[in-house]
């Protein structure tokens, strides 16, 4: 029988981070598992932001060490990761909004962020596109922009690869193996594997592999979708990101054209007993109406972007991402079973908070205090949930539904969290 110290199982970004942190720290052996191809489901959809503030101020940290990690990759693989260093435009168009980049701002500044306030004649050179006359406040953040998801998982593997971690593709685990209460492996479609750590990063599939342990972690999947435009004169070439939270809206530059999310007032989920094994095989597109998602949200997004009214929309993108009642991600060990941990539930921001990730589960991994607060992210902070019923999805579409619109403030975390649907 193989051994290793570490088995990651997933390899979309998340666990490809994973595997590159463990490696980066010295941590042993490490084996990262993946059923289909590498970074095939949600990590090669993505729309890619890399936004570093945002509406989760527990999240600033891991982001911002995402964004730290970029030159560092580049600099061992030497090639580019595919980031797009463009900055970000964070648009108030209401008192509102404007006191939420003022909260964002002085998160961002905690942690070295850099923010600028530009006046409205310099964002109207910036993006050209950009309507200005309602706006009351721009921050703007240099170092944000934009990644290609597919090329950054990639280059995580590649690195880890160099590093000595075992990748292998195409090799579905089946169970995960324990003697009392304590991982000793897992049992693969190419046999049994030891181990002593096992990391479930798979997803939307994540509660369902952490079920075998007897703990179906507290995550639905969401639809999360957006349109890209054909090339244009008027919205084409490179510029900033921009987030639209009055229109609950954002856009970055695509090879000339323009790519439009917009977040609906009720998302679609979906049980996750019910997805195929394969990614390819499903689609979260029901029907033709995402089309009219994008008519309605059309009048709120023109306020900004007029130009929406003549645009020719050559593509839409629609994936799944994991979602939380409460908007934070899933990141540490899973009650019940020693050396199983969790790096799931990343509410649509896997991208961005990847490095992050994969950094406070490999010191978790090796008995070492993470460098930031994770008691936000705890699995068991909801207790047991059902999270396959349609009441318990509805809660994580809800917070899909509000992810740009406030900055929230950091609630207080505990088992068991109010308003949450539990399991009976």
């Amino acid at each position: 029988m193989e051994t290793f110290d570490h088995i990651i199982v997933g390899g979309g970004i998340v666990g490809a981070s994973v595997a590159y942190h463990l490696a980066c720290k010295g941590a042993g052996s490490v084996l990262l598992l993946e059923r289909n191809e590498l970074a095939s489901a949600a990590s090669s959809r993505a729309a890619g932001l890399m936004l570093q503030a945002s509406a989760k101020i527990s999240k600033t940290p891991l982001a911002n060490q995402t964004r730290k990690t970029i030159p560092l990759l580049e600099e061992e693989l030497g090639e580019s990761v595919g980031f797009h260093n463009v900055g970000s435009l964070r648009i108030a168009a209401s008192e509102d909004r404007a006191a939420d980049l003022d909260a964002m701002a002085r998160d961002a500044s905690k942690w070295g962020i850099p923010v600028e306030w530009p006046s409205v004649n310099t964002v109207s050179h910036m993006v050209p596109w950009l309507d200005t006359s309602t706006i009351r406040k721009v921050a703007f953040m240099p170092t944000d922009g934009y990644a290609d998801p597919y090329i950054l998982s990639m280059s995580y593997i590649a690195a880890a690869r160099a590093r000595g971690v075992v990748v292998r593709p195409r090799t579905e685990v089946r169970d995960v193996l324990t003697e009392g209460q304590k991982v000793t492996g897992v049992t693969s479609d190419a046999g049994q594997i030891a181990c002593g750590t096992v990391i479930d990063a798979c997803g939307v599939w994540a509660a369902l592999f952490s079920e075998r342990v007897g703990y179906p972690l507290p995550m639905a999947p969401v639809r999360s979708h957006y349109w890209i435009t054909e090339p244009d004169e008027v919205y084409g070439g490179e510029h900033p990101v921009t987030i639209l939270s009055d229109a609950a809206a954002y856009t970055r530059p695509e090879v000339g054209g323009l790519v439009l999310g917009v977040q609906e007032p009720r998302s679609a989920t979906f049980n996750a007993r019910d997805l195929p094994n394969d990614p390819a095989a499903f689609s979260p597109t029901k029907g033709e109406e995402h089309w009219d998602i994008l008519a309605t949200a059309s009048k709120a997004v023109a306020q900004f972007f007029p130009a929406i009214k003549s645009s020719q929309f050559s593509s839409y993108i629609c994936g799944l991402s994991s979602y939380t009642p409460d908007g934070e991600i899933i990141l540490g060990p899973v009650p019940g079973v020693s050396g199983f941990y969790a790096a799931a539930g990343a509410c649509g921001s896997g991208i961005t908070l990847s490095a992050g990730m994969g950094d406070v589960i490999a010191d978790l991994v090796l008995g070492r205090k993470p460098a930031f607060d994770i008691a936000p992210f705890r699995p068991d902070r909801f207790g047991q949930v059902d999270p396959f019923g349609e009441p318990f999805r509805d809660q994580c579409a809800a917070a899909r539904a509000s992810k740009i619109r406030k900055v929230a403030t950091r609630p207080e975390h505990r088992s068991g969290s109010a308003g949450v649907v539990r399991a009976k």
